[in-house]
This record gives structure tokens, C-alpha cells and sequence, in this order.
């Protein structure tokens, strides 16, 4: 409702525009309209921060498995483990073919979390359960961060690295002896198992990479064919022929997820316990958090914007802003730390995830990330909200239970631990703001 009648605290503006630098009052003149015309920025409606931990969060449609754990001061300590299956490879074996190894292959997503300089343990495991949803899940047919299936405890095989994911492409972790020798008679017999993929998933339902004791770092690998075991033999004829089979994980058939778990106590975040309890940045150290696979997203919501109905001067609100700035010193001087892609929900007084937010022409509206790279004081994100605020105020009435979360995308979500403190102080500087720009005329 462009032309609606409406503006508010219009003595609250009046006294913003002669000391605040961040308003504006400027005469358009006769070109624009006939009257009077000022054009005015109003910034001191207040937003309200506060941290939801949603309850679980879909990973299985991400792109990425996660594995290790480190200790974050904001977010605890967190453990993720990947879990995928793998398919049978295509494979006439030839009875004199004897066994060299087999290994679990991976290729390095580029993503880590915590300190990379210090070793690593991975260990794969046997999964025991299937790699399915469950059934209370036929809807949505989602594996979880909180889903929890069955390994066997006694690892297959096991690595310690100091890794290097950003140098490295691939790496290859040696599985036991013993599952090479039955997979290559299970392959030079025929057996049952190896009748089809339903069969082999049976048999085999797939790995779990686990962190080993010696942990300070979460590594993120693609989930994509490049997940496979390889298992190695050769046949001794005039000279060494070296065969290799491959058991590759396929996306369009089988299933992968991350378990994505943290221990928050004695940190702010230990209050956030359910989803329907949104914790306010006043009881976090005026910070609210987000963050990936672990669920954590910033609530907003925005007292007193009804009040704008109050005074009946005539207006159009032609442009609404919304920034939002992450805490200063919870990222180093560098723009790869902050999650370029920010996007916003509706939601209700359960804290329920409703509905992405759209821009004028109905696309999902992203924040554009402004970083200052000389100051590091200026960082931060703008949402154009224009159409949201038009809707919010469209009937004249703001259920004040409604409200917004600041998300990453969907995929984000699922397989990184991308993450991001907001400052929730009231100091101008550094304030979360919605900035309404209206024109004024007689």
C-alpha cells in the first residue's frame, strides 16, 4: 500500500533530522510534486534480536560430509560424523586375481572448521543400520543432524593427518584386510549379495567417517562419486596386471547425512534449548548466533513498528532497509570467514521455519554482504525489505508474534558449519536498524 496514510513518531523524526547524521531531510521542490516534498530516513524504530536453535535440520540433500570435531567459544564443542552408502561396481573377476588392499577415498570439499595445524584422527566405520529415512519421515524424506544410526564400534580402518584441505585433493584411508578378501570372493563367486544395489545395501550399508581422540578441526568432503572404496588386486601373467574395482557413492540413488551434535555447556547457548524458547541477545552478551548444521538462527522482530499508523500526515514509504552487522571480534580481518549469502523466513510465535521472503518481482530475497576491508568496522548486511514491510502493513494490523529468521541457504544449512554472531548492542554504530524512507508531502 504505497500511498497508504501512514508514519510514526513523526516528533521522534523531526528531532532525529536536526542531530543524527543518519537522517535526512531534503526538499524535492515543485519538479517532484506541486506541494512541499521532503524526503525523510526514519531509523529508530527498534529490532529485536534474539537465537532459535531449531530442532533438527535436514542434511541429507547437502552437498558435503562432515566429519571431526573442535571447540568453538560461542558454539561449544562440536562433533560431526558423515555417514553414505556406496554402490556395487560393475565386475567379472578373474579366478587367479589376488588381493593387494582396499581403501576408503574421499575428495576434500575445501570447507574446515577449527585449527588444521594440529593432527587429526579419522576412523571408518561399518554402519549397522540402513541409511534411510525413517518411516514417521514418509512426507519428507529427510535424514537429520539428530538422526541417529548404529556403527559398528571396531573401526575398519583409521588415519591421523595434519590436513591440509586446501593443498591436497584426496584423502585415502586403508580399510581392514579382512572386508577386501570378502568383497573380492563375494565379486569371483557371485554371491547374493552382489545380485544388485538392494542386495549389496543389505549386506553392506555403508561407512561412517568418525573422529578419532585426536581432534581440533571439522574437514568437509564432496558428496559425490569421488566417495568410493577401492579395492586393488592383480593377476600374474606374462607381466603384473593391476585391476581396480570401484564402489562409488551415486546421489541419485543412495542416501548420505551428516550427525551434527554440540555440547554447549557453560555457554551463552546453553539456554537455547527448544525451538519454541527464542533466547534475546540482552541474555547472550547482546549477541544472537547462526549457524549451519547445528540449527542455531537469529529471530527478529520489530516493536512499536505499528505505531507508524498513529500520526495521518501525508507519505509514501518508497524504500525499507534492513542491517544487520556481525560482532566485532568474533571474525578475523577476512572476508572468506563471513557467510556471503543471507536470507530471510517468515515465522510465528512457535518459532516455526513458514516461508522464504521475496522481493518485488518474487524471488527469494538474498542480503548483499558490504565488507570493509580497510577498517573492518563498517561490515555488514543489507536487506532490501520494502515489500515485506508493504505487507506487514497492508491491513493495517502487525501481529506482534510474527516475526523474521536470518538464514543461510537451504544447502548451507545441511553441510557446513558456517557461522555468524550478530551484534545486538544499542550503541548507534553498531545497533541492528530498520531504516524507512518516506517522502512527505502536503
Amino acid at each position: 500500500m504505497r500511498n497508504k496514510v501512514f508514519i510514526g513518531f513523526l516528533c521522534c523524526l523531526l528531532i532525529y533530522a536536526c542531530h543524527d547524521e543518519e537522517s535526512l531531510m531534503v526538499s524535492l521542490g515543485d519538479n517532484y510534486i506541486n506541494n512541499q516534498t521532503n524526503v525523510a530516513l526514519i531509523d529508530t524504530i527498534s529490532v529485536q534480536l534474539s537465537t532459535v536453535k531449531i530442532d533438527s535440520i535436514p542434511t541429507s540433500e547437502s552437498e558435503y560430509l562432515l566429519c571431526g570435531s573442535y571447540t568453538d567459544s560461542d558454539f561449544g564443542n562440536v562433533a560431526a560424523t558423515a555417514y553414505a552408502q556406496i554402490g556395487m561396481p560393475t565386475a567379472e573377476i578373474d579366478d587367479d586375481e589376488i588381493f593387494d588392499s582396499i581403501v576408503v577415498c574421499m575428495h576434500y570439499s575445501g570447507m574446515s572448521y577449527g585449527d588444521t595445524l594440529l593432527p587429526q584422527t579419522i576412523q571408518a566405520h561399518r554402519v549397522i543400520d540402513d541409511i534411510e529415512p525413517s518411516d514417521d519421515y514418509d512426507a519428507e524424506p529427510y535424514l537429520y543432524n539428530t538422526t541417529d544410526k548404529r556403527y559398528n564400534l571396531l573401526p575398519l580402518g583409521s588415519i591421523t593427518i595434519v590436513p591440509k584441505p586446501n593443498f591436497h585433493d584426496t584423502l585415502t584411508i586403508r580399510l581392514s584386510d579382512e572386508l577386501g578378501l570378502e568383497f573380492l570372493s563375494y565379486l569371483r563367486d557371485e554371491d547374493d549379495e552382489f545380485d544388485s544395489t538392494t542386495e549389496f545395501l543389505d549386506y553392506f550399508k555403508g561407512i561412517a567417517l568418525v573422529a578419532g581422540n585426536e581432534n581440533n578441526s571439522v574437514l568437509g568432503f564432496n558428496a559425490d562419486t569421488s566417495f568410493q572404496i577401492r579395492l586393488y588386486t592383480h593377476l600374474v601373467e606374462a607381466t603384473k596386471v593391476n585391476k581396480t574395482y570401484s564402489f562409488k557413492y551415486e546421489s541419485a540413488s543412495l542416501n548420505h547425512y551428516n550427525k551434527v551434535l554440540n555440547n554447549v555447556s557453560g555457554t551463552y547457548l546453553e539456554q537455547a534449548v527448544t525451538q519454541r524458547e527464542e533466547i534475546p541477545s540482552a541474555e547472550t552478551n547482546n549477541c544472537s548466533f547462526l549457524q549451519g548444521s547445528l540449527g542455531y538462527t537469529t529471530r527478529l522482530d520489530f516493536p512499536g513498528i505499528s505505531k507508524i499508523f498513529e500520526v495521518e500526515y501525508k507519505n509514501i514509504l518508497y524504500k525499507a532497509e534492513l542491517v544487520l552487522k556481525p560482532m566485532p571480534g568474533t571474525y578475523s580481518n577476512n572476508q572468506e570467514e563471513l557467510p556471503p549469502d543471507l536470507l530471510l523466513y517468515y515465522t510465528d510465535k512457535k518459532n516455526n521455519v513458514v516461508s522464504a521472503v521475496s522481493d518485488a518481482d518474487g524471488n527469494t530475497l538474498y542480503g548483499t554482504m558490504y565488507y570493509d576491508e580497510f577498517y573492518n568496522e563498517y561490515t555488514q548486511y543489507v536487506f532490501d525489505i520494502t515489500e515485506y514491510i508493504y505487507e506487514e502493513l497492508s491491513d493495517g494490523y502487525v501481529d506482534p508474534e510474527d516475526g523474521l529468521l536470518v538464514m543461510l541457504p537451504e544447502a548451507d544449512y545441511g553441510g557446513t558449519l558456517d557461522n555468524l554472531v550478530f551484534d545486538g548492542r544499542s550503541l548507534a554504530n553498531y545497533r541492528p536498524k530498520l531504516k524507512l524512507y518516506y517522502v512527505f508531502y502536503e
